[in-house]
């Protein structure tokens, strides 16, 4: 088992993270994965408060998005929205909703 951490960012709407869906066949192969969230911190540094929501994607239950944080982020808010961590399989994903809000998340990668 191999073990990465990554950390990734992203400015406003979309996708941040998706953990890595298993290919044998692949150049090179890539393995079964599982993704620890160890972390996930917000800022709002647009002038104005902006409606936020942080959500994990489920992947293996049709896509469905679950909410970890949805708030109204005020103009220079920073904090830690992630307070326990998160496990997430092959093709979870961690999205973002808020126009200019950074995300930044720390991930522990475990491959098989």
């Amino acid at each position: 088992m191999a073990d990465s951490f990554i950390s990734k960012s992203r400015t406003g709407t979309g996708v941040v993270y998706t953990v890595p869906t298993a290919d044998q066949n692949s150049q090179p192969p890539i393995l079964p994965t599982t993704a620890i969230v160890k972390s996930i911190f917000i800022s709002n540094e647009t002038g104005g408060a902006v409606t936020t929501t942080v959500a994990k994607v489920d992947s293996s239950n049709g896509n469905l998005e679950i909410p970890l944080y949805k708030d109204s982020a005020a103009d220079g808010f920073q904090d830690q929205v992630l307070k326990k961590e998160l496990v997430l399989e092959e093709a979870d994903q961690i999205k973002i909703t808020g126009a200019g809000v950074i995300i930044d998340i720390n991930i522990l990668e475990m491959t098989q």
